[in-house]
């Protein structure tokens, strides 16, 4: 399903039904080899705010994973809503 927008469809539905059910920030992680994926992060709002180094290890090799953020516009922060995670 590769380049056929379904994981941008996917995303975009997550984004949306986390926002409506008020939650502030979505959080991910993605090995540095995957570009695919951390460009579709990149595309949907989502800024690169860490990396780890050597932290990932698939296929006898030792990665870096890049951490991810998103911060809604609709949901959390002063007088929106917002839902605990704890």
């Amino acid at each position: 399903m590769q380049r056929q927008g379904v994981g941008s469809a996917l995303l975009r539905q997550l984004i949306s039904s986390s926002e409506a059910n008020g939650y502030w920030t979505l959080q991910g992680q993605v090995m540095a080899p995957n570009t695919a994926s951390r460009a579709l992060l990149t595309r949907n709002g989502f800024r690169e705010v860490g990396r780890r180094e050597r932290y990932g290890h698939i296929n006898g090799v030792w990665n870096d994973v890049f951490l991810y953020e998103r911060r809604s516009a609709r949901a959390g922060g002063p007088n929106l809503p917002t839902v605990s995670c704890g």
